[in-house]
């Protein structure tokens, strides 16, 4: 069992607490979903739990954290480990080899295990979580899903009877999802013990036993699985949260008035039988074309690894294509022009971000911006209150949002998104939607790639499809296309 007791932690540079007065009692067994607004202190409760605090981040602790009545505080991180597994957002970050099968024995290793029980435990890691097609792979050739599948292994063979995963589906697309959901009705199938910071839901419908909801570091909402899942629209969307059905959203949909013309038609910018490889004898993209015209909001979609993120990489000139041409304004565009005609904002924020505050992030590479435009973006974004803050201190959701504020700081025609939802609650996601199309109203055109299809709904005007390398969808969004799009990715 796992017990807050009167709990309350701040960060050793903050000011204010992260959390505040925590008390729960969480049950051996029990699968908890933690929830709430980005910066709500998810993750800090997890680290809590992980004991990277304090072993690692320090600050000042009031209260307790009892694992089988025994203070977390007390017990040495090293037999911490193998009690308490930690599957992170992004699972790079807690890789130690370059090869799969090396990483699921790692932590086996370490703790000193012999040869023969290593065997075994691994083995009976593959089996249980059905990881055969992973073994012996290098860690760099995974996709994102692959990578998370690796993680939870790696902790699996450890024996570990708890798990907590800091947003494990941010950046998953739907197969990888569908894989994450088999793995975790696995382990509660086990008797494990799991709590899971989300901000997604429609996977984890079934699995959850109860639901808290986190609001400024305090626990606000303690609820039962049958209360959550019927807590009704407008009461969902004032707690900043989440559609639990996906069938909802085609219902959504289905009231919004679609955009049939673009009040600016200022230029255009044109794809023309572009191919990338690496190997010609497994090209990534092929024969690539499309039209877009000033206004338009298109989102990318394909799984991970058809070539998504080669193509914007392309339209953004940080590649050069091998074959085929770009036009801009019907004159061809070599990528150093483009370059400087687009803006991506990456899906990792981390390289993205160099400032010293947010302030100062939002003025890198701008050449004039007074100080009620910077304002009014931080604003809009609800930053207002981190300005002073380096961004290295921000949750993952926040410095997402530090470096959409960055883009919307550019005068750039082409702005391209990967994966600007990733780790946003309902609400963020909401605000990151009205200003990407409010840019399009401006005239410029907005690339999205997006595994978020709440996100895409509310905000593309039209899709492009991908499967092995080649675009077999290229509709603008409407209901029925909206039900084709979901057919043709969760059937997949």
């Amino acid at each position: 069992m796992i017990e807050f007791q009167n709990l309350s932690f701040c960060y050793e540079e903050n000011v204010m607490p992260s959390i505040c007065d925590i008390n729960l009692k969480i049950l051996e067994g029990e699968f908890i979903l933690l929830t709430g607004r980005s910066g709500c202190g998810k993750t800090t409760l997890c680290r809590m739990v992980n004991g990277l605090i304090p072993h690692f981040y320090s600050g000042e602790i009031l209260g307790n954290v009892l694992l089988h009545g025994r203070s977390i505080s007390s017990i040495d991180i090293n037999d911490l480990s193998g009690i308490v597994g930690t599957v992170f957002q992004d699972p790079r970050s807690q890789f130690f080899m370059t090869e799969t099968t090396g990483e699921l024995a790692f932590g086996c290793e370490n703790m000193g295990y012999s040869q023969s029980e290593i065997l075994d435990r691994v083995s009976n890691t593959v089996a249980q979580l059905k990881l055969e097609n992973l073994l012996n792979r290098s860690i760099f050739s995974l996709s994102s899903g692959q990578k998370q599948q690796v993680a939870i292994g790696s902790v699996y063979s450890l024996g570990s009877r708890i798990y907590v995963l800091d947003e494990p589906s941010a950046n998953l697309d739907f197969q990888a999802i569908k894989k994450l959901t088999y793995i975790l009705k696995q382990l509660k199938k086990c008797g494990c013990t799991i709590l899971i910071s989300e901000h997604r839901f429609y996977y984890l419908r079934d699995l959850i036993d109860r639901v808290v909801y986190m609001e400024d570091g305090k626990i606000e909402h303690i609820l039962s699985a049958r209360e959550f899942l019927n807590i009704d629209k407008c009461q969902r969307y004032d707690l900043g949260l989440r559609s639990v059905y996906f069938e909802n959203l085609l219902e959504i949909q289905s009231d919004k008035k679609m955009s049939e013309d673009f009040k600016h038609k200022s230029f255009n910018f044109k794809v023309e039988n572009i191919s990338y490889f690496y190997n010609r004898r497994k090209p990534i993209l092929k024969d690539i074309s499309f039209n877009s015209n000033s206004g338009e909001v298109i989102g990318i979609l394909g799984l991970n690894g058809t070539g998504k993120t080669t193509l914007v990489s392309l339209l953004s000139g940080l590649l050069k294509e091998k074959s085929g041409s770009i036009y801009y304004n019907n004159s061809a565009v070599k990528s150093s022009k483009r370059r400087s005609l687009s803006y991506f904002v990456m899906q990792d924020a981390d390289y993205q971000l160099f400032g010293s505050s947010v302030w100062e992030e939002l003025l890198i590479g701008v050449n004039e911006a007074s100080q009620e435009t910077i304002t009014k973006v931080l604003e809009s974004l609800g930053l207002e209150n981190f300005k002073e803050r380096h961004p290295a201190s921000l949750s993952g959701g926040q410095k997402q949002r530090v470096t959409i504020g960055a883009a919307l700081m550019k005068k750039s025609p082409i702005l391209i998104f990967d994966e600007p939802t990733s780790g946003l609650d309902y609400e963020s996601m909401g605000k990151v939607s009205e200003l990407i199309l409010r840019l399009s109203k401006e005239g410029r055109i907005i690339f999205l790639i997006s595994h978020d299809f709440e996100f895409i709904i509310k905000t593309c005007t039209r899709i492009l499809f991908l499967e092995n390398g080649r675009i077999v969808q290229d509709k603008k969004l409407s209901p029925r296309v909206l039900k084709e799009l979901s057919t043709l990715i969760f059937q997949k």
